[in-house]
């Protein structure tokens, strides 16, 4: 018998069968925190799946050391999928009238991700940046 989660048994499948339609259903629905938290938790675990150790900083600047811009936002998405596990998260967030993602990226966004320096990201940045890694490096490298 074959060992997998529910038939997820590589990287390709938790990016295909989880990551890309939990994203997918965050963009049809930009102001929904459930859908903005599923989208970040798949994202942000696609890193362990990929590379088979946890995210840090300094290894992340070895695995992808042209991408160290990431290196924020994978730390803010660590923070918010440990977070919801406590019930309780290190990054502050808040919610605001905003427009859908679909419709432009020029307008304000509803859920809002406060930065340690107090300068502010959408939630449709982060996970847009996060989902556009991940298809670049399946694209241009595999899992």
């Amino acid at each position: 018998m074959n060992s997998s989660t529910f038939n997820i048994k590589t990287a390709d499948d938790f990016l295909n069968q989880m990551v890309l339609p939990q994203y997918a259903d965050f963009i049809n629905n930009n102001s929904s925190s459930r859908h903005a938290l599923l989208s970040t938790i798949t994202s942000y675990h696609l890193y362990e799946w990929v590379n088979c150790h946890k995210f840090t900083d300094s290894v992340f600047k070895i695995d992808y050391p042209n991408h160290e811009p990431l290196i924020e936002l994978f730390e803010i998405a660590r923070k918010i999928t440990n977070g919801t596990k406590h019930f309780s998260s290190k990054v502050k967030t808040r919610t605001q009238s905003g427009f859908s993602s679909g419709f432009s990226s020029g307008f304000a966004k509803p859920l809002v991700i406060t930065r340690t320096d107090g300068s502010e990201i959408s939630a449709d940045y982060l996970l847009k940046s996060l989902t556009d890694f991940w298809q670049e490096q399946y694209k241009t490298n595999g899992f």
